[in-house]
Parts: C-alpha cells; sequence; structure tokens
C-alpha cells in the first residue's frame, strides 16, 4: 500500500469516526446526559477530530462541509 493510499484510508477512518462521535453525542443529549462523564470524553474526541479536519480543510484536501 502505498502513502497516498494509506492517507485516504486514514482519513476515511477519521469522517467515520467524525460521524459517530456526532451520532452518539445527539442520543446522549436526548436522552439529558450531557454531564455525564462519557458525554465529555466524546465531545472531546469529536472536537480532536474537527481539529484535524480543519486542517485538511485549510490545505484545500477536503470540504468539512460536505461531511
Amino acid at each position: 500500500m502505498n502513502r497516498l493510499e494509506k492517507f485516504e484510508g486514514a482519513l476515511e477512518e477519521i469522517i467515520k469516526e467524525y460521524d459517530s462521535l456526532g451520532k452518539e453525542l445527539q442520543k446522549l443529549r436526548q436522552e439529558g446526559k450531557m454531564k455525564t462523564t462519557k458525554f465529555r470524553e466524546l465531545l472531546g474526541k469529536k472536537l480532536v477530530y474537527s481539529m484535524i479536519l480543519d486542517i485538511f480543510e485549510k490545505y484545500e484536501i477536503l470540504d468539512k462541509k460536505n461531511i
């Protein structure tokens, strides 16, 4: 596997995880569990993924609006 294929695989995994975290956070919000440790941990992870995606957007590798 070459470097570009590895990068594309990693980017795909980041996008999937970002989406998954969003769904899980929404579920916890609906259950009123915004002050739980799990919610805060997931929110922190989502923020990290968001910052990574922002970097890709900065270099025009990705358009976050299409995620």
